[in-house]
């Protein structure tokens, strides 16, 4: 079974002017994951899913016809598709956009009971970018390039205007500002209160979020150049070209940086050191890497565009890998305490539990 994806004009359109060197293109428009250690979120095309880890079951709720899942909407509306990372509260809310152009709304949903509790629409635009949520506020990037805020009960608390274009990338921070990138080639850093603290101008467009380790800020441009910044300043610590783009979000455990690339139809992953940016190792892939990794105690998990899901060792050497057949992999693996969680395309199932041996525990397919 193959699932249908609306193909997202706008971004070709973005990417036709922005895009200098990075070589083709992926599927941009994979699905978003999200967990609370106890259940996985999976923003799917025409729903948001909510899977218990335990079995990969759908989480039901209880109605007056019986036992239903709580999936979001209850039934498919051809004007609402989703892709974003759901962001998740403490309270236990559901942070989401619409990313379709029939109707451009950012929901607040009860995702084990699909109701909705507040929405903002009127944008205009499709919501693209996950959101961050952070001591009670969303933070939230929208399609018309502006980050907004909100508080928990849907009050709008301020908006910046960060980009001409849509913007992609959810913002990361260290608790003191936001970071953010944008299609602009730029790299910013906003305060809480929504002002621009400074701003970095790279050498192409950036679609993978940065990450944070210590004071420096790693994040990757379309050209294929891996940069260390100052997080106070925005002031270059290094940068190294590598073969291919960078389309995912590095990650870092704080000796090396890990990062994938797209080279046509292969790819190459990468481990960096965090200090100084020279190369410690590297890997060439029959499939190109466009997710970020996942860093864990002893080894490094990316996964490929050929459908490979592929764990290394901090010194290269390959530990286990495991293949699903025909899918295609855009997707971030997400640690769930001992489960890996993949989100494939093409394959006959929406979601994947493996342990970090790299054993399948279950499978979800929706019905």
């Amino acid at each position: 079974m193959k699932f249908n994806r609306i193909v997202l004009v706008l971004f070709a359109a973005s990417l036709a002017v922005l895009l200098t060197a990075c070589g083709a293109a992926p599927a941009t428009n994979w699905p978003g994951l999200a967990t609370d250690g106890t259940h996985a979120f999976l923003a799917e095309g025409s729903y948001v899913y909510s899977v218990l880890l335990s079995d990969g079951t759908e989480v039901t709720t209880q109605t007056a016809d019986g036992p239903v899942a709580a999936r979001f909407p209850a039934k498919a509306d051809g004007a609402k598709s989703f892709s974003a990372v759901p962001a998740l509260s403490k309270d236990g809310q559901l942070f989401i956009g619409n990313a379709s152009a029939k109707d451009n709304t950012f929901y607040s949903i009860d995702p084990l009971t699909s109701t909705v509790k507040w929405t903002y629409a009127g944008l205009g635009q499709p919501w693209l970018a996950g959101a961050l949520v952070l001591n009670d506020i969303v933070y939230a990037p929208a399609g018309d390039g502006k980050l907004y805020s909100f508080s928990l009960t849907g009050q709008k608390l301020w908006d910046f205007a960060a980009s001409t274009h849509s913007l992609w990338t959810p913002p990361v921070t260290d608790g003191d500002q936001l970071y953010l990138v944008t299609l602009d080639h730029e790299v910013m850093a906003i305060s809480m209160s929504g002002k621009k603290m400074w701003g970095k101008t790279l050498d192409n467009g950036i679609v993978g979020a940065p990450v944070l380790n210590g004071q420096n800020l790693f994040v990757g441009t379309l050209s294929g150049n891996l940069y260390a910044l100052n997080a106070a300043t925005g002031d270059q610590v290094w940068v190294k070209m590598l073969d291919g783009g960078i389309w995912g979000s590095p990650a870092s455990d704080g000796t090396n940086v890990y990062v994938g690339t797209v080279i046509g139809k292969t790819g190459k992953f990468y481990a960096l050191n965090a200090s100084t940016g020279q190369i410690a190792w590297s890997r060439v892939e029959e499939g190109s890497v466009v997710a970020g990794p996942l860093t864990h105690a002893d080894q490094i998990i990316y996964v490929t565009e050929a459908g490979r899901i592929q764990s290394m060792d901090k010194n290269g050497a390959p530990k286990w890998q495991a293949t699903i057949e025909n899918a295609k992999l855009y997707v971030a693996p997400v640690l769930a305490g001992d489960l890996i969680l993949i989100a494939p395309m093409n394959a006959n199932f929406l979601l994947a539990a493996y342990d970090l041996n790299g054993a399948q525990r279950w499978t979800f397919a929706a019905k």
